[in-house]
Protein backbone atom coordinates (compact mmCIF):
# COMPACT_ATOMS: atom_id res chain seq x y z
CA UNK A 1 0.00 0.00 0.00
CA UNK A 2 1.46 3.61 -0.74
CA UNK A 3 0.11 6.93 0.37
CA UNK A 4 -0.43 9.41 -2.26
CA UNK A 5 -0.08 12.79 -2.37
CA UNK A 6 -0.52 15.18 -5.61
CA UNK A 7 -0.67 18.57 -5.68
CA UNK A 8 -2.77 19.76 -8.84
CA UNK A 9 -3.25 23.61 -9.53
CA UNK A 10 -2.02 24.63 -6.48
CA UNK A 11 -4.88 22.18 -4.63
CA UNK A 12 -3.31 19.42 -2.40
CA UNK A 13 -4.93 16.23 -3.21
CA UNK A 14 -4.57 13.59 -0.61
CA UNK A 15 -5.46 9.42 -1.45
CA UNK A 16 -4.90 6.60 0.18
CA UNK A 17 -4.45 2.71 -0.14
CA UNK A 18 -3.20 2.86 -3.87
CA UNK A 19 -1.28 0.27 -5.31
CA UNK A 20 1.14 1.03 -8.37
CA UNK A 21 -1.23 -0.14 -11.02
CA UNK A 22 -4.17 2.41 -9.19
CA UNK A 23 -1.29 4.85 -8.98
CA UNK A 24 -0.58 5.05 -12.45
CA UNK A 25 -4.41 5.13 -13.84
CA UNK A 26 -5.22 8.03 -10.97
CA UNK A 27 -2.02 9.89 -13.32
CA UNK A 28 -3.56 9.54 -15.99
CA UNK A 29 -6.83 10.72 -15.11
CA UNK A 30 -5.25 13.82 -13.78
CA UNK A 31 -2.84 14.63 -16.48
CA UNK A 32 -5.59 14.14 -18.89
CA UNK A 33 -7.78 16.39 -16.91
CA UNK A 34 -5.01 18.86 -16.68
CA UNK A 35 -4.39 19.40 -20.29
CA UNK A 36 -8.47 19.36 -20.93
CA UNK A 37 -8.35 22.13 -18.49
CA UNK A 38 -6.03 24.33 -20.49
CA UNK A 39 -7.06 24.19 -23.32
CA UNK A 40 -10.83 25.31 -21.56
CA UNK A 41 -8.50 28.50 -19.89
CA UNK A 42 -6.86 28.72 -23.23
CA UNK A 43 -9.97 29.05 -25.38
CA UNK A 44 -11.62 31.71 -22.76
CA UNK A 45 -9.13 33.83 -22.16
CA UNK A 46 -8.78 33.62 -26.36
CA UNK A 47 -12.11 34.86 -26.64
CA UNK A 48 -12.49 37.58 -23.78
CA UNK A 49 -9.33 39.13 -25.94
CA UNK A 50 -10.77 39.02 -28.95
CA UNK A 51 -13.98 41.25 -27.69
CA UNK A 52 -11.82 43.66 -25.99
CA UNK A 53 -11.17 44.57 -30.02
CA UNK A 54 -14.50 45.16 -30.75
CA UNK A 55 -16.62 48.28 -29.50
CA UNK A 56 -18.78 47.72 -26.51
CA UNK A 57 -22.27 46.50 -26.82
CA UNK A 58 -23.64 44.44 -29.16
CA UNK A 59 -21.06 44.50 -32.15
CA UNK A 60 -19.48 41.89 -34.54
CA UNK A 61 -15.87 42.20 -36.92
CA UNK A 62 -16.14 43.01 -40.33
CA UNK A 63 -14.76 39.93 -42.77
CA UNK A 64 -12.45 40.76 -45.67
CA UNK A 65 -14.76 40.56 -48.51
CA UNK A 66 -16.51 43.74 -46.73
CA UNK A 67 -13.63 45.70 -46.52
CA UNK A 68 -12.35 48.52 -49.16
CA UNK A 69 -8.77 47.41 -49.46
CA UNK A 70 -6.64 50.58 -49.77
CA UNK A 71 -4.12 50.94 -52.17
CA UNK A 72 -0.59 52.22 -50.63
CA UNK A 73 0.82 55.32 -51.91
CA UNK A 74 4.13 56.84 -51.25
CA UNK A 75 4.81 60.81 -50.76
CA UNK A 76 7.85 63.05 -50.25
CA UNK A 77 8.19 66.45 -49.05
CA UNK A 78 10.62 67.61 -51.80
CA UNK A 79 8.34 66.19 -55.05
CA UNK A 80 4.78 66.37 -55.88
CA UNK A 81 2.39 63.16 -56.26
CA UNK A 82 -0.19 62.98 -58.73
CA UNK A 83 -3.14 60.70 -59.25
CA UNK A 84 -5.18 61.17 -62.64
CA UNK A 85 -9.16 59.87 -62.16
CA UNK A 86 -11.57 58.44 -64.63
CA UNK A 87 -13.93 60.91 -63.74
CA UNK A 88 -14.38 64.78 -61.98
CA UNK A 89 -13.10 64.54 -58.15
CA UNK A 90 -15.46 65.32 -56.13
CA UNK A 91 -14.66 64.95 -52.22
CA UNK A 92 -10.87 64.60 -50.54
CA UNK A 93 -10.60 63.45 -47.13
CA UNK A 94 -6.48 63.39 -45.51
CA UNK A 95 -6.21 61.34 -41.96
CA UNK A 96 -3.76 63.74 -41.33
CA UNK A 97 -1.77 67.19 -41.37
CA UNK A 98 1.36 65.38 -42.43
CA UNK A 99 0.14 65.22 -46.00
CA UNK A 100 -1.59 68.29 -48.08
CA UNK A 101 -3.57 67.63 -51.87
CA UNK A 102 -6.00 69.54 -53.72
CA UNK A 103 -7.09 68.96 -57.31
CA UNK A 104 -4.54 70.51 -60.39
CA UNK A 105 -5.96 73.69 -62.06
CA UNK A 106 -8.29 73.41 -64.96
CA UNK A 107 -8.14 69.12 -64.34
CA UNK A 108 -10.90 67.82 -62.19
CA UNK A 109 -9.55 64.65 -62.36
CA UNK A 110 -6.13 65.36 -60.97
CA UNK A 111 -5.21 65.20 -57.55
CA UNK A 112 -2.01 66.39 -56.48
CA UNK A 113 -0.59 65.23 -52.88
CA UNK A 114 2.54 65.66 -51.19
CA UNK A 115 3.87 65.41 -47.72
CA UNK A 116 3.33 68.55 -45.36
CA UNK A 117 6.90 67.61 -43.42
CA UNK A 118 9.97 65.52 -43.81
CA UNK A 119 10.02 61.98 -42.53
CA UNK A 120 6.73 61.54 -40.95
CA UNK A 121 6.98 58.01 -39.59
CA UNK A 122 3.38 57.14 -38.32
CA UNK A 123 1.01 56.27 -41.58
CA UNK A 124 -1.79 58.11 -42.48
CA UNK A 125 -4.96 57.64 -44.91
CA UNK A 126 -6.43 59.30 -48.17
CA UNK A 127 -10.03 58.88 -49.31
CA UNK A 128 -11.34 59.98 -52.92
CA UNK A 129 -14.69 59.89 -54.16
CA UNK A 130 -15.41 61.00 -58.20
CA UNK A 131 -18.40 62.24 -59.83
CA UNK A 132 -18.98 58.62 -61.43
CA UNK A 133 -19.54 57.35 -57.62
CA UNK A 134 -16.39 55.66 -57.36
CA UNK A 135 -14.73 55.54 -54.08
CA UNK A 136 -10.81 55.34 -53.48
CA UNK A 137 -9.06 54.02 -50.34
CA UNK A 138 -5.02 54.86 -49.81
CA UNK A 139 -2.86 54.31 -47.23
CA UNK A 140 0.10 56.72 -47.18
CA UNK A 141 3.87 56.75 -46.06
CA UNK A 142 6.88 58.70 -46.84
CA UNK A 143 10.01 58.24 -48.38
CA UNK A 144 12.49 60.61 -49.52
CA UNK A 145 12.32 59.08 -53.41
CA UNK A 146 9.11 57.88 -54.19
CA UNK A 147 9.10 54.47 -56.75
CA UNK A 148 5.73 56.22 -58.31
CA UNK A 149 5.16 59.44 -58.32
CA UNK A 150 2.15 59.91 -61.24
CA UNK A 151 -0.58 57.17 -60.68
CA UNK A 152 -3.03 56.59 -63.77
CA UNK A 153 -5.91 55.54 -61.20
CA UNK A 154 -7.77 53.95 -64.10
CA UNK A 155 -5.71 51.33 -65.29
CA UNK A 156 -4.85 50.27 -61.48
CA UNK A 157 -8.73 49.71 -60.95
CA UNK A 158 -8.94 48.27 -64.52
CA UNK A 159 -6.43 45.54 -64.07
CA UNK A 160 -9.11 43.31 -62.49
CA UNK A 161 -12.27 44.02 -64.38
CA UNK A 162 -14.47 41.44 -62.10
CA UNK A 163 -13.16 42.19 -58.95
CA UNK A 164 -12.44 46.13 -58.12
CA UNK A 165 -12.38 46.25 -54.21
CA UNK A 166 -11.62 50.17 -54.13
CA UNK A 167 -14.40 51.10 -56.52
CA UNK A 168 -17.41 51.32 -54.66
CA UNK A 169 -20.83 52.99 -55.74
CA UNK A 170 -21.50 56.16 -53.90
CA UNK A 171 -24.77 57.87 -54.59
CA UNK A 172 -25.30 61.83 -55.09
CA UNK A 173 -28.40 63.56 -53.97
CA UNK A 174 -28.80 65.53 -57.42
CA UNK A 175 -29.14 61.61 -59.15
CA UNK A 176 -31.93 60.27 -56.43
CA UNK A 177 -31.91 56.43 -56.17
CA UNK A 178 -29.37 56.08 -59.45
CA UNK A 179 -26.06 54.94 -59.26
CA UNK A 180 -23.88 57.20 -61.15
CA UNK A 181 -22.24 54.84 -63.12
CA UNK A 182 -25.72 53.52 -64.29
CA UNK A 183 -26.23 56.90 -65.65
CA UNK A 184 -23.20 57.55 -67.64
CA UNK A 185 -23.89 53.85 -68.81
CA UNK A 186 -27.70 55.17 -70.02
CA UNK A 187 -26.10 58.38 -71.50
CA UNK A 188 -23.04 56.33 -72.92
CA UNK A 189 -25.78 53.74 -74.84
CA UNK A 190 -27.80 56.88 -76.45
CA UNK A 191 -24.77 58.44 -77.93
CA UNK A 192 -23.56 54.96 -79.21
CA UNK A 193 -27.07 54.56 -80.87
CA UNK A 194 -27.51 57.60 -82.61
CA UNK A 195 -31.30 56.95 -82.77
CA UNK A 196 -33.82 59.77 -83.77
CA UNK A 197 -37.27 59.22 -82.78
CA UNK A 198 -38.20 63.05 -82.40
CA UNK A 199 -38.17 65.30 -85.50
CA UNK A 200 -40.40 68.09 -85.03
CA UNK A 201 -38.29 70.26 -82.15
CA UNK A 202 -35.38 72.13 -83.37
CA UNK A 203 -34.19 75.98 -84.39
CA UNK A 204 -32.46 77.01 -87.82
CA UNK A 205 -30.99 80.46 -88.80
CA UNK A 206 -27.48 81.45 -90.04
CA UNK A 207 -26.90 77.86 -91.34
CA UNK A 208 -26.71 76.69 -87.92
CA UNK A 209 -29.09 73.96 -86.84
CA UNK A 210 -29.68 72.81 -83.31
CA UNK A 211 -32.16 69.80 -82.53
CA UNK A 212 -34.01 67.19 -80.50
CA UNK A 213 -33.29 63.76 -81.34
CA UNK A 214 -34.50 61.89 -78.71
CA UNK A 215 -35.76 61.81 -75.47
CA UNK A 216 -35.44 58.90 -72.13
CA UNK A 217 -37.09 59.28 -69.15
CA UNK A 218 -36.04 56.83 -66.03
CA UNK A 219 -36.79 57.02 -62.19
CA UNK A 220 -37.61 61.22 -62.54
CA UNK A 221 -34.44 61.86 -64.79
CA UNK A 222 -34.70 63.07 -68.46
CA UNK A 223 -31.94 61.99 -70.95
CA UNK A 224 -32.25 65.06 -73.50
CA UNK A 225 -29.99 63.77 -76.88
CA UNK A 226 -29.35 67.02 -78.67
CA UNK A 227 -27.53 67.64 -82.32
CA UNK A 228 -25.72 71.06 -83.21
CA UNK A 229 -24.75 71.07 -87.10
CA UNK A 230 -22.95 73.76 -88.52
CA UNK A 231 -23.67 74.28 -92.33
CA UNK A 232 -21.49 77.21 -92.66
CA UNK A 233 -17.85 78.18 -93.22
CA UNK A 234 -17.17 79.29 -89.93
CA UNK A 235 -16.57 77.31 -86.95
CA UNK A 236 -19.17 77.67 -84.15
CA UNK A 237 -17.99 78.37 -80.56
CA UNK A 238 -19.91 77.64 -77.90
CA UNK A 239 -20.67 79.98 -75.00
CA UNK A 240 -23.04 78.02 -72.93
CA UNK A 241 -26.04 76.07 -73.13
CA UNK A 242 -29.13 77.01 -71.29
CA UNK A 243 -32.20 75.05 -70.17
CA UNK A 244 -35.00 77.02 -68.60
CA UNK A 245 -38.75 76.89 -67.88
CA UNK A 246 -40.64 79.80 -68.91
CA UNK A 247 -44.53 80.93 -69.20
CA UNK A 248 -46.55 80.80 -71.94
CA UNK A 249 -48.34 83.79 -72.14
CA UNK A 250 -45.01 85.31 -70.94
CA UNK A 251 -42.99 84.07 -73.37
CA UNK A 252 -42.04 87.58 -75.66
CA UNK A 253 -42.83 89.85 -72.57
CA UNK A 254 -40.66 89.01 -69.82
CA UNK A 255 -38.15 86.72 -68.05
CA UNK A 256 -39.27 87.39 -64.29
CA UNK A 257 -41.31 84.03 -64.73
CA UNK A 258 -38.21 82.02 -65.82
CA UNK A 259 -37.08 79.13 -63.76
CA UNK A 260 -33.56 78.00 -64.74
CA UNK A 261 -32.50 74.37 -64.66
CA UNK A 262 -28.86 72.65 -64.42
CA UNK A 263 -28.05 69.31 -65.91
CA UNK A 264 -26.93 67.00 -63.07
CA UNK A 265 -24.88 64.99 -66.05
CA UNK A 266 -23.15 65.74 -69.37
CA UNK A 267 -21.79 62.94 -71.74
CA UNK A 268 -19.73 64.20 -74.90
CA UNK A 269 -19.51 67.89 -73.58
CA UNK A 270 -18.70 70.44 -76.29
CA UNK A 271 -17.18 73.72 -76.42
CA UNK A 272 -17.05 74.29 -80.66
CA UNK A 273 -18.49 72.76 -83.43
CA UNK A 274 -15.83 72.93 -86.76
CA UNK A 275 -17.12 74.71 -89.99
CA UNK A 276 -19.19 71.65 -92.30
CA UNK A 277 -19.46 69.28 -88.91
CA UNK A 278 -22.31 68.40 -86.38
CA UNK A 279 -21.61 67.32 -82.49
CA UNK A 280 -23.93 66.05 -80.36
CA UNK A 281 -24.75 65.62 -76.57
CA UNK A 282 -26.52 64.00 -74.29
CA UNK A 283 -27.71 66.01 -70.86
CA UNK A 284 -29.26 64.18 -67.84
CA UNK A 285 -31.85 66.56 -66.05
CA UNK A 286 -33.85 65.85 -62.69
CA UNK A 287 -37.13 65.68 -62.26
CA UNK A 288 -39.57 68.32 -64.49
CA UNK A 289 -42.83 69.08 -63.69
CA UNK A 290 -44.03 70.57 -67.03
CA UNK A 291 -47.86 72.38 -66.50
CA UNK A 292 -49.73 72.95 -69.49
CA UNK A 293 -49.20 76.40 -69.51
CA UNK A 294 -45.48 76.45 -69.10
CA UNK A 295 -42.72 75.19 -71.81
CA UNK A 296 -39.30 74.04 -71.43
CA UNK A 297 -36.73 76.46 -73.69
CA UNK A 298 -33.37 74.98 -74.37
CA UNK A 299 -30.60 77.59 -75.83
CA UNK A 300 -27.77 77.37 -77.12
CA UNK A 301 -25.39 80.61 -77.19
CA UNK A 302 -22.36 81.58 -79.48
CA UNK A 303 -19.22 83.42 -78.20
CA UNK A 304 -18.86 86.80 -79.29
CA UNK A 305 -21.01 85.73 -82.17
CA UNK A 306 -25.45 86.32 -82.57
CA UNK A 307 -26.26 82.62 -83.99
CA UNK A 308 -28.06 81.64 -81.22
CA UNK A 309 -30.22 79.07 -81.11
CA UNK A 310 -33.44 78.44 -79.25
CA UNK A 311 -36.11 75.37 -79.39
CA UNK A 312 -39.44 74.76 -77.10
CA UNK A 313 -40.76 71.51 -75.63
CA UNK A 314 -44.35 71.62 -74.66
CA UNK A 315 -45.85 68.98 -71.92
CA UNK A 316 -47.41 66.81 -74.51
CA UNK A 317 -43.67 66.28 -75.95
CA UNK A 318 -43.19 64.39 -72.82
CA UNK A 319 -45.23 61.69 -74.48
CA UNK A 320 -42.69 61.05 -76.73
CA UNK A 321 -40.11 60.25 -74.41
CA UNK A 322 -38.84 56.77 -74.03
CA UNK A 323 -37.85 54.54 -71.39
CA UNK A 324 -34.43 52.98 -70.88
CA UNK A 325 -35.95 49.62 -71.10
CA UNK A 326 -36.26 49.98 -74.63
CA UNK A 327 -32.28 50.55 -75.12
CA UNK A 328 -29.81 47.59 -74.79
CA UNK A 329 -27.33 48.83 -71.97
CA UNK A 330 -23.73 46.57 -72.04
CA UNK A 331 -21.47 47.34 -68.95
CA UNK A 332 -17.91 47.43 -70.34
Amino acid sequence: MFYCFLKYNNFLLIDTAYTVSQISNRMKHLILASIIFTMIYSSLTAQEKASNDLFKGLSQPFSYQEMIVPFGLEVSFHKTSHLLFKSPIRYVDLGSNNIIAGKAKQAENVLRIKANKEYFDTETSLTVICADGSFYAFNVKYVDEPEKLNIDMNEVVLKDAQVQPNKQTVFFEELGNESPRWVDLVMRTIYNNNDTHIRHIGAKKARIQFRLKGLYVEKGLLYFHTELKNRSKTPFEIDFISFKIIDKKLLKQTAIQEVPLSPVRVFHSMDKVDKKSKERTIFCLGKITLPNDKLLEVSVFEKNGGRHQTFLLESKDWDKARTIENLQLRWK
